[in-house]
């Protein structure tokens, strides 16, 4: 008896935690979400390049880091102090005592590995470094799930980065669970690196308590041949903002995403999309790197196959691209996985492209990427074990943190 009633207390205690701590949660998210709106910069025109390959976005990284003249402003989510870490440590390092001012912003957890004794040798060669998204009290857990998606660099307020790719050797396809890695990552030149710039300096401000201004931050910039337009999300409004650009669809949609947990709303918008005979494609990972995801997943794309959506799985290495086509009259790419977590929870930073070229040349690399990728059948998802059928079931109930 004494044993039952041991089992029986632990048991509640275990419950009553978890509740306490969804509290904490739920309430943390109804009275913080819509402080910071999402902020839609002006319309502006640029010249871009795109990469879906990690060697060559940090080539071009590395050779713009090399020849600034002013500043280094980097925002990342992960930034491992690997081989490629270190490499990109070495130039800041060299910038830095040669008079060159490096401000570094990385998310508290999504670099929490960042080594100690880096960080002192930067701040003693005068770079500037912040932590963003560090826990609070109250709503500890809340804050702990609002994270700094961004994966930015401006270079002299000329040059500006954005888009999937994190600082490490794993994104340039060096670690063998996962293989190649696929990314969309933009280098662009022109007008719109002004609001790359302002979003830095707005972060910089939140997390450091300094503001920054002027013509050095805020050169002239000339104007590119493509439209694009920057939208930055604080874990509110992103799902909004996708909703309205998939419903304008007229003929076919495109979805590329490691991670694929729409809301309820978002999935009932793709199965209208569906019954008024609008083509919806999706292309996720087939590796997986988060135990949760893909077995909750199944539960959405099971309702969109039999709805007639086509469903691939990237196999030729790690599938991480964030983007979506429209009509191939628009599409947007950035740091925003198609879940409910850079939805409602992350900080992101989108970008809406509206140059039928530059679309073009995204539309080439996702069919690219198929083309490395296998069908997922309503037959496959039917022949699912029952093992993993209860995956299901049990992951979805942490879709919403997913």
């Amino acid at each position: 008896m004494p044993i039952i009633w041991t089992i029986t207390l632990i048991f509640s205690v275990i419950i009553l935690i978890i509740v306490v701590l969804l509290v904490e949660l739920a309430t943390g998210f109804k009275k913080e979400i819509g402080k910071h709106p999402a902020s839609t910069f002006d319309s502006s025109y640029t010249t871009f390049t795109l990469f879906n390959d990690g060697h060559r976005f940090i080539d071009a990284l590395k050779r713009d880091m090399a020849q600034a003249k002013h500043h280094i402003h980097l925002t990342s989510f992960i930034f491992r102090y690997d081989q490629i870490g270190q490499e990109l440590i070495d130039i800041l390092l060299r910038h830095a005592r040669n008079g060159i001012k490096i401000r570094l912003l990385l998310d508290y957890l999504g670099s929490h590995s960042f080594p100690k004794k880096i960080q002192k040798n930067l701040k003693a060669a005068g770079i500037e470094l912040g932590f963003t998204a560090k826990p609070t009290f109250p709503f500890t857990i809340y804050s702990i799930n609002r994270r700094n998606h961004h994966k930015t660099v401006v270079i002299d307020g000329h040059i500006g980065y954005c888009g999937g790719f994190n600082i490490g050797d794993d994104y340039l396809g060096n670690k063998s669970t996962t293989g190649d890695w696929r990314d969309y990552h933009l280098r662009l030149e022109g007008e719109a690196v002004e609001n790359l710039q302002k979003q830095f300096l707005y972060d910089w401000k939140r997390t450091c308590h300094q503001s920054l201004n002027g013509k050095a931050f805020f050169p002239a910039l000339p104007q590119g041949k493509s439209r694009i337009s920057f939208v930055s999300s604080f874990g509110k409004d992103l799902e909004q903002l996708f909703i309205d650009h998939l419903s304008k669809a007229q003929s076919h949609i495109f979805i590329g995403t490691p991670y694929f947990i729409p809301t309820k709303h978002m999935q009932h918008i793709l199965i209208d999309l569906l019954e008024r005979n609008i083509e919806v494609t999706l292309l996720l990972p087939l590796k997986r790197d988060h135990p949760f995801v893909r077995p909750a997943s199944y539960h959405y794309l099971g309702q969109l196959l039999k709805h007639g959506a086509k469903v691939y799985h990237f196999y030729q290495g790690f599938y991480h691209a964030k983007v979506f086509i429209v009509d191939d009259s628009h599409c947007c790419l950035g740091t925003a996985n198609f879940d409910q977590r850079s939805f409602f929870w992350n900080d992101e930073m989108s970008a809406f492209i509206y140059d039928q070229e530059c679309v073009a040349e995204v539309k080439k690399m996702a069919m690219e990427d198929i083309e490395r990728s296998i069908p997922f059948t309503l037959t496959d998802y039917k022949k699912r074990s029952l093992y993993e059928k209860l995956k299901t079931t049990l992951s979805l109930l942490l879709s919403p943190l997913l």
